[in-house]
């Protein structure tokens, strides 16, 4: 205690261990980051028996469960998911807001489609298989807010599409793997866990013992 007092440099102390846990936070963070890409990267290419439901049993099931949607689909609205790249070409994911024959809803990421892409090309009483992996809703970040009543999204945010067409959505939308329609890509699933969290995880740490050696050192307690 009485070199806690002696401290030539006391706020770089105190001002620098609680940076150093700040650090260790971090790392921490994009640790567990990490783990949570690697158990849900599992379950995304885990493809357990195909099962066949209708809308109104989605909010019994689980994220990443393997679905068919039933028939008698109809399209009410589609939009298009800004800034996708697929093999190194620009584009936009499809986004369609379905609906079944009691009116409940669901939206579904169709997939990869060109910048080109015409909506008013959309038979919107198509015949599609909806076959795919059943997926959480973006969160909504500091940035770029969706335009209501505009064709146009920048992430598939529930609550924007809800209070935007005036509807209730299931607690997940599904992403097709297969059958996607016509000149569209189906998404590669895998995509989006190729983070480097643990190289960060590494950098963060590497920041907090290299910051915990300068204080010490410049407070003479190494």
């Amino acid at each position: 205690m009485d070199k806690l007092k002696k401290l030539p440099f006391k706020v770089l102390f105190y001002l620098g261990f609680t940076i150093v846990i700040i650090f260790l936070a971090l790392s921490y963070w994009q640790l567990s980051s990490h783990y949570e890409d690697i158990n849900n990267l599992e379950s995304l290419t885990k493809y357990e028996s195909l099962l066949k439901i209708s809308i109104s049993d989605i909010n019994n099931l689980s994220e990443f469960q393997y679905v068919q949607i039933d028939n008698n689909i109809s399209i009410l609205h589609t939009w298009l998911l800004r800034s996708r790249v697929h093999n190194g070409q620009n584009g936009y994911n499809r986004i369609d807001l379905i609906f079944d024959s009691n009116n409940n809803y669901m939206v579904v990421n169709r997939g990869w489609v060109p910048l080109d892409y015409d909506l008013n090309s959309i038979d919107k009483y198509e015949n599609y298989k909806y076959i795919g992996k059943l997926i959480n809703y973006d969160t909504q970040t500091l940035g770029q807010d969706d335009v209501p009543q505009s064709n146009y999204l920048f992430r598939i945010d529930k609550l924007f599409i809800e209070n935007d067409q005036s509807i209730s959505l299931p607690k997940f939308y599904i992403t097709l793997t297969e059958e996607c329609g016509r000149n569209i890509e189906c998404i590669n699933l895998t995509e989006p866990y190729d983070a480097p969290h643990l190289s960060y995880a590494f950098q963060w740490l590497f920041f907090a013992i290299c910051l915990s050696i300068v204080i010490l050192r410049k407070n003479k307690l190494i």
